[in-house]
C-alpha cells in the first residue's frame, strides 16, 4: 500500500479534493488528519442589545431636538 499525503493552506478545499480523490480507480480509503495548527478564531455574533451598546460607544447614535424633528427627517 502507497499513501500520497497533501498539505493544503484553505481548508476549504478539502471536500472537493477528497471526492476527486475518491473517484480515482484503485484509491481504497481517504482520511483526513488535523494539522497541529490551530484554525481561525471564530468570533461569535453580538446581540442586538449588544450590537446597540457597541453603536452608542463608538458614537453611531443620531439625535434630535424633538418628535417633530425626528418625523421630518423620517418623511413622517
Amino acid at each position: 500500500m502507497t499513501q500520497l499525503v497533501i498539505t493544503l493552506k484553505d481548508q476549504s478545499y478539502l471536500p472537493n479534493i477528497r471526492r476527486i480523490v475518491k473517484s480515482l480507480v484503485g484509491v481504497e480509503k481517504v482520511s483526513t488528519a488535523k494539522s497541529a495548527a490551530k484554525p481561525a478564531v471564530r468570533r461569535r455574533r453580538l446581540s442586538r442589545y449588544e450590537q446597540s451598546l457597541l453603536d452608542a460607544k463608538e458614537g453611531r447614535v443620531n439625535s434630535y431636538e424633538s418628535s417633530e424633528d425626528f418625523f421630518k427627517k423620517m418623511g413622517i
